[in-house]
């Protein structure tokens, strides 16, 4: 997996080639039972744009989280986009939410998957700065686009 973070933008990118063409790489994200094998497995995430997001769960020595949005992009075969805000159920919420892209592209021998995170500086720059930091550090230990090829290379 290639990590191309941009520190002056804010941007978190992760990249990883799946040895499967699109359409069986779609269909790990176009519904609950798929995206629960790769994202998370207490997901709301209803399919349509507008639809709701919700994940929740424990993070050791931190706590609990809770991020909410909902789908802003659904195309596919090729894009899925959502917003992410963080959203705790006891606590301080993020004024706005930020963006979860993921855009698959078909390459030789199967699909280049990119999950790009943005939106921080909209929170601020030192909140922005933080966030932007603990979400590398988030995607990073969760695995998510590793856990996204296992799924679909496994048939």
């Amino acid at each position: 997996m290639l990590a191309t973070h941009n520190p002056d933008s804010l941007r978190i990118q992760f990249e990883i080639d799946i040895q499967a063409p699109p359409a069986k790489v779609w269909a790990k994200m176009a519904t609950l039972e798929g995206m629960n094998q790769w994202l998370a497995r207490n997901l709301v995430f209803e399919h349509q744009v507008g639809g709701r997001f919700e994940m929740k769960g424990n993070l050791p020595g931190e706590g609990p989280y809770r991020f909410t949005g909902e789908v802003v992009t659904l195309i596919p075969e090729e894009e899925l986009a959502f917003t992410w805000k963080h959203d705790p159920e006891e606590g301080t919420a993020w004024p706005v939410a930020t963006l979860v892209t993921l855009r698959l592209v078909a390459v030789e021998g199967g699909t280049r998957v990119t999950l790009t995170h943005s939106g921080f500086e909209a929170l601020g720059e030192a909140a922005g700065k933080n966030a932007y930091e603990g979400h590398i550090q988030g995607w990073t230990i969760a695995e998510n686009l590793n856990s996204l090829k296992a799924a679909v290379e496994a048939g």
